[in-house]
């Protein structure tokens, strides 16, 4: 959705829909540093000019939902350097340690939101780990959306 820093189109329904919602409703990205009020989990870890969270609205059956933002607006990954990249990797390897992630899913969209799937076009990162069916001894499905 060009020019907007949220998709309302792409929100989950329910509550997260209606903050997104609101929102939309300021005109200022959600996770930029000056806005970042509508994330309510604590800050675990930063490297450089990124910071590691846990996902105020994770996906239904996710047993770790973590999420890397920047502190720089950018939603191309050209405007990346290898600092960024670097960090992300450094916190990144922190958290699958920290939080004994066995496997999952590490996740970065990038660009226009009506392709990406994403809420909030700010560029961030998903670090996922599945819950396991106790009956199966397998992970269960967790659906992230990409377009």
């Amino acid at each position: 959705m060009s020019g907007a820093f949220v998709d309302l189109a792409n929100a989950r329904k329910g509550i997260y829909k209606k903050v997104i919602s609101r929102i939309l409703s300021t005109g200022k990205c959600p996770f930029c540093p000056e806005y970042f009020k509508y994330h309510k989990k604590p800050i675990f870890k930063e490297s450089g000019d990124w910071f590691l969270t846990e996902n105020s609205w994770p996906y239904k059956n996710a047993k770790t939902h973590l999420i890397i933002i920047g502190k720089k607006h950018r939603e191309e990954f050209s405007d990346l350097t290898k600092k960024d990249l670097e960090a992300i990797a450094y916190l990144t390897r922190w958290a699958i340690k920290k939080y004994r992630i066995k496997g999952g899913g590490f996740v970065m969209r990038f660009g226009d939101t009506r392709f990406t799937g994403a809420s909030v076009s700010h560029m961030h990162c998903h670090i996922i780990s599945p819950k396991i069916n106790k009956k199966t001894g397998r992970a269960r499905t967790v659906s992230f959306p990409i377009g």
